[in-house]
């Protein structure tokens, strides 16, 4: 009968063990948004562009490893999705506004910047209204499509590298190519994405 408290407390010790692990993706969603934050107030005090292009990486990365998790581990939860995908929307569309009001109220962007900005969020310009409707919407999240992965994996590169090519040129070698590249895969995700709401709310 001694034994019965130390059986108890050890399975409640594992159930809290597993709710953590089971939230380490939300947790890595809430630090995107954290973070998100942070890459915003470094463009907008005009810190060292070495350090924002690093904090957007990293919190870029949360992304990849959330979605990792969650899928290996079968971590997966609606709520997750959700917030995951407002996150992605926030760190994307928040960090590239900012960028433009920054850098142009400093008179440091050209059309050559506009057109590669436009370019990089080609799926955030088409597709944000729509991902915000199905947020609120019930449920209607679509399931991720690999398009939309490519897209992901290209701004990666593509958005620091133009943020960069501001202060080293030659990093508009890279920019361009890679924005060109997430402009096509950029909206064909978004129509694949505005597809798939369309057909979840039959």
């Amino acid at each position: 009968k001694g034994c019965y408290p130390d059986f108890r407390m050890a399975a409640s010790k594992i159930k809290i063990r597993e709710l953590l692990l089971s939230n380490i993706p939300n947790l890595l969603t809430i630090g995107r948004f954290l973070l998100t934050f942070v890459v915003i107030y470094l463009i907008f005090t005009e810190a060292n562009v070495i350090i924002i292009v690093g904090i957007f990486i990293i919190a870029a990365l949360t992304d990849f490893f959330d979605g990792r998790l969650a899928r290996k581990f079968k971590w997966v939860s609606e709520f997750g999705r959700r917030a995951d995908m407002v996150a992605d929307r926030f760190l994307w569309v928040g960090t590239a506004l900012s960028f433009l009001i920054a850098y142009g109220l400093e008179s440091m962007l050209s059309w050559r910047e506009g057109i590669q900005l436009l370019l990089i969020m080609t799926r955030e310009l088409i597709g944000t209204p729509f991902a915000f409707t199905a947020f609120f919407s019930g449920n209607l999240t679509p399931e991720t499509r690999y398009i939309a992965k490519v897209t992901t994996f290209i701004q990666g590169f593509a958005l620091p590298s133009l943020i960069l090519s501001i202060y080293y040129p030659f990093f508009s070698y890279i920019s361009w190519p890679l924005a060109i590249v997430a402009g096509i895969t950029g909206f064909i995700s978004a129509m694949y994405y505005m597809n798939d709401i369309r057909v979840k709310k039959r």
